[in-house]
């Protein structure tokens, strides 16, 4: 995609349209989390991604109308963080 004038290349790990018509863009972590507070390490890691996924989100809705949610799923912490 094009963002700023610039040429982007993204990879999307996942993506796909709910039941309600919102378009989901999900980026799998497979890292181990060791110790306490998985809370504020997941709060971390979105803060972290954030402008990953906002970046993907950017290039995709040059090309789909509908509303965009964005997730991060750590299958190794059955954990999920979502955001618009």
């Amino acid at each position: 995609g094009v963002i700023e004038g610039r040429l982007v290349s993204v990879r999307i790990d996942r993506t796909f349209v709910d039941e309600a018509g919102t378009r989901w863009i999900v980026d799998y972590k497979t890292g181990r989390h060791e110790g306490g507070e998985l809370e504020v390490f997941l709060d971390r890691e979105q803060l972290r991604y954030r402008e990953q996924l906002e970046r993907y989100a950017l290039v995709m809705r040059r090309i789909d109308a509908r509303p965009i949610r964005m997730a991060l799923y750590f299958p190794l912490l059955q954990a999920w963080r979502e955001w618009d």
